[in-house]
């Protein structure tokens, strides 16, 4: 799997020779948010993310990183959420209306008490509406995914490995020149047994600046139905996030 991750970077990284029209991408976006009075606490968050784009292929990797603290009544602090997570992608033919892609991820989550978890796959996606300003699309996958549970209960095996479907809709709307809306719904449920899955919301809100900064506004929430099995205290996670994303 750290093998097949690496392979898709190294193709990420690489610039296609004789592409037409090749398109870089290049963004930062740092977001916090605060809580104060009953309780007191933090929460960051850390995206970067290099995406180069043609007629032909689309490639991109991201990096995200998230942590959290807060103190009790006695003022101890303590983390209560750290996750991490570098995903891959690879997108033939991206404007076409139909496109096959193959992607892959590395991810780990204290609060999820998950450990490591990789995937790889592939499918393809249906582009609804013509490339432009506005996009919407919907796409379907089937992956492969290890997950090894953090700190798990003595004769358990830390280690499953299972396949996924994986069905998404992603929508991105300018409403204006300043103002974009963006939300993404993922669903993978267990092939085999789909009251076993996770889903993943994530709706932004983005006031542009100028052409390289931009105020942020995002609301994510991820939901896994067996995190409590790992030891996590819900099967929810969920962040409301406040930042600036730059662009060069």
């Amino acid at each position: 799997m750290r093998l097949a991750i690496v392979a898709a970077a190294a193709l990420v990284l690489h610039d296609t020779a004789g592409a037409q029209d090749v398109i870089w991408n290049r963004t930062v976006e740092a977001s916090a948010n605060l809580l104060f009075g009953a309780a007191t606490g933090r929460v960051a968050s850390l995206t970067a993310g290099v995406a180069r784009a043609d007629s032909g292929l689309d490639l991109r990797a991201e990096m995200r990183f998230s942590y959290a603290d807060a103190e009790d009544a006695e003022g101890v602090s303590s983390v209560t959420a750290r996750s991490s997570k570098v995903l891959l992608g690879i997108d033939h033919h991206p404007f076409a209306r139909f496109s096959p892609f193959a992607f892959g991820s590395a991810e780990a989550n204290l609060q999820q008490r998950i450990a490591h978890r990789y995937s790889l796959g592939g499918g393809a996606k249906l582009r609804l509406v013509p490339p432009g300003d506005n996009e919407a699309s919907i796409s379907l996958a089937l992956l492969w995914e290890e997950t090894r549970t953090l700190r798990p209960e003595p004769g358990v095996d830390p280690s499953i490995a299972l396949a996924r479907w994986s069905l998404r809709f992603r929508a991105n709307r300018r409403l204006n020149g300043v103002l974009q809306v963006t939300h993404t719904t993922l669903f993978q449920p267990v092939a085999d047994e789909l009251s076993r899955y996770t889903a993943e919301t994530t709706t932004g809100l983005a006031v542009t600046l100028n052409a390289s900064l931009a105020l942020t506004v995002t609301l994510q929430d991820r939901y896994d139905s067996e995190a409590r099995g790992r030891g996590a205290s819900s099967n929810h996670d969920g962040q409301l996030l406040f930042g600036v994303r730059a662009k060069f």
